[in-house]
């Protein structure tokens, strides 16, 4: 493995101004997405170090859709000039991640000089740097033994050959999966989906070899100055924590966090598509009626679990309703939306990131009222019932579910509009009365009584 020396990681940084230069004059996306996906393998550290560094002396900046664009600090720069102080920042900014070029050799005496014989002239080596890690005595792998420093020579030994990676962590048994490793415990795979603030990867737990999900949030850091890092890792620290704290059979559980690395990623069970891929297959049809029923009922049940817990969503959308492997609803994402909620006394601007979650966001989310509560979940999954059983989104004069599905029960009806009323007051206060009206319109035990969750295997056994 390379050292990343100060000429590295100049020449990265001037590289992405290039970039961004180039593709300003060529009329090419600088968004920061796009700019990641397209650089973040060419560069020798984490891109996001680069971005930090970049914006924080003023050599970039970034608008409200995430377009970045060069200062004219940093067209100054791209322009190769200037470079003494940039070259400095970056010795300033990367001290703890790059090493100075190692020094030269002294010269070899030619061989007309004779090479003294006593030990008058004591050279000293120049130490290697220590490892992360000091090795403990009784760990299996291989003990160094430093070069000794006694007595005369006319030029130091050669170092010895570096040791592995993980020998400061593991025995010499110990071998690597294919793949990309995450602390030695995940292993990272293919990409499964994407979306405004990370991207899922299918993983491996390498120690119990089981499946699992891993969802970096790399991106979400594109959406704050360099300052604000902290305030971000401390909400998303609480969200995961309260999220991890529900459990139901049909919430994903949350089975691991790691917020203090350059890419933060959490690790949760491995759910098979989206309602978003069901809905989008089948078109403006609707999903067939007594499955969307179950899907309303498992996530119903999910959301009154979570409210007696004192959390709620505030995100529900069909990208965040994920299924296991036999088939049943389970929901995602608690909370992320509060990570990067405005808040203006810690300095977190009003931003958005994306807009996919808009058509299901109750008046008072939209509105940024400090009292949204159960309720606003109770409108989302409203407008998400609405969509299953049409395969379309209500507008404010839609006609009611069944009046678009004659599969629909009328009976559906009323419980959708009183879910979904601009004026809190005005509609259902929490999902005990949701249920309470449910089952007292199914009252033939359709779908059981309340109480009653039901759940799914679309597998054979």
């Amino acid at each position: 493995m390379s050292s990343n020396t100060r000429e590295k990681v100049s020449g990265d940084a001037l590289f992405i101004l290039k970039t961004l230069k180039e593709n300003g004059q060529a009329g090419r996306s600088n968004k920061l997405a796009d700019i990641k996906m397209s650089l973040e393998n060419d560069v020798a550290l984490d891109f996001d170090s680069y971005f930090f560094f970049l914006r924080k002396f003023h050599y970039i900046a970034m608008d409200r859709e995430a377009q970045l664009k060069l200062t004219d600090q940093g067209d100054k720069v791209a322009n190769d000039d200037g470079l003494e102080r940039f070259h400095a920042e970056i010795a300033e900014f990367f001290s703890d991640q790059i090493v100075e070029a190692a020094p030269l050799p002294p010269p070899v005496a030619s061989s007309n000089t004779p090479i003294p014989l006593s030990t008058d002239i004591i050279v000293e080596p120049t130490m290697p740097q220590p490892p992360r890690r000091k090795p403990q005595p009784d760990e299996s792998f291989p003990q160094v033994t430093a070069p000794e420093t006694r007595g005369a020579f006319a030029a130091p030994p050669p170092p010895p050959a570096p040791l592995p990676l993980t020998a400061a962590v593991a025995s010499p048994s110990f071998v690597a999966p294919k793949g990309q490793d995450l602390d030695l415990r995940y292993q990272k795979g293919e990409q499964l989906g994407s979306g405004p603030l990370g991207t899922v990867f299918k993983g491996k737990h390498n120690a119990l070899g089981l499946d699992v999900a891993v969802k970096e949030l790399k991106d979400i850091f594109g959406y704050f100055s360099f300052l604000q890092r902290g305030e971000v890792i401390k909400r998303l620290k609480k969200e995961l924590c309260a999220q991890a704290q529900v459990r139901h059979p049909c919430i994903v559980q949350i089975i691991d966090q790691n917020t203090d690395v350059a890419r933060p990623y959490y690790v949760t069970e491995l759910c098979t598509g989206s309602l978003r891929e069901k809905l989008d297959a089948a078109g403006t049809n609707g999903l067939p009626v007594p499955q969307a029923i179950r899907y309303f009922l498992q996530l119903a049940y999910a959301l009154r679990a979570a409210h007696q817990q004192g959390l709620t969503h505030h995100n529900l959308k069909p990208e965040n309703v994920l299924f296991d492997a036999w088939g049943n609803a389970r929901l995602s994402d608690f909370g992320l939306s509060r990570v990067i909620e405005v808040d203006q006394s810690k300095g977190m601007p009003q931003v958005f990131v994306g807009t996919g979650g808009m058509g299901y966001m109750s008046p008072e989310l939209i509105a940024r009222a400090k009292d949204a509560g159960p309720s606003s979940d109770v409108y989302a999954l409203g407008i998400l019932l609405y969509e299953m059983l049409t395969g379309q989104l209500p507008g404010r004069r839609s006609p009611l579910p069944s009046e678009i599905n004659a599969s629909a029960p009328a009976k559906l009806d009323p419980i959708f509009d009183k879910m979904t009323q601009d004026r809190k007051e005005s509609r259902y206060p929490d999902f005990e009365a949701v249920f309470e009206d449910f089952y007292a319109a199914f009252a033939d035990k359709a779908y059981l009584v309340r109480g009653d969750l039901l759940l799914w295997s679309e597998l054979a056994t």
